[in-house]
C-alpha cells in the first residue's frame, strides 16, 4: 500500500483528535495487521471507500477512551444506559471526520466515502477485503490507545 494514501490518515487522526477533544495523541510505527489474530478493541467505526481505490478505513478503540471522548466533547452528563450508544455515534462521527479530512487531502485521486457504521463488542470481527494488506496506525493518548486501520485495493 502506498504511503501517499496512509500518511493523510495518520495526519488526520492526530489533527482531528486534537481539534475535537483538545487531546494530544502520539502515533506509533504503522504495522501490517494480522486480521486473523484477536484484538483489544471494543468499538470500531468503519467507512467504505470507493473510486480510484476501494477498501475500508476503521477507527478502533476501547470503551474507556470512547467514554472519555464523550466527556471531553461536553457530553459527560449522559445517563449510563445511553452512554454506549452515544459512544458508538461519537466514534462514527470521528471516523467520518478523520476519513473526510484524509481523503480531501488526496487531491489527485477520485475517492468516495460511505456513511460510517460502528461495530462493538469484545474481539468483534471486520470483513476486510481478501488478499490485500491491512495497515494499522496505532496512536496513544493519556487516556488510552486507539488505532486507524486502512485497507485499499
Amino acid at each position: 500500500m502506498d504511503a501517499k494514501i496512509i500518511n493523510p490518515f495518520l495526519s488526520a487522526g492526530l489533527s482531528v483528535f486534537e481539534t475535537m477533544f483538545n487531546l494530544g495523541s502520539t502515533n506509533k510505527e504503522p504495522f501490517l495487521l494480522d486480521v486473523n489474530m484477536g484484538h483489544p478493541w471494543e468499538i470500531s467505526g468503519l467507512l467504505g471507500i470507493t473510486g480510484d481505490s476501494s477498501g475500508i478505513v476503521a477507527f478502533r478503540l476501547g470503551r474507556t477512551l470512547a467514554y472519555k471522548m464523550l466527556e471531553l466533547s461536553g457530553m459527560g452528563d449522559i445517563k449510563e444506559d445511553e452512554k454506549e450508544e452515544m459512544a458508538k455515534q461519537l466514534v462514527a462521527e470521528f471516523t467520518n471526520v478523520v476519513s473526510g479530512n484524509a481523503i480531501s487531502s488526496l487531491t489527485d485521486t477520485n475517492l468516495k466515502v460511505s456513511p460510517p457504521v460502528t461495530i462493538s463488542g469484545r474481539n468483534h470481527s471486520i470483513s476486510w477485503p481478501k488478499n490485500y494488506p491491512v495497515i494499522a496506525i496505532p496512536f496513544v493518548t493519556k487516556y488510552g490507545a486507539y488505532e486507524v486501520d486502512v485497507c485499499f485495493k
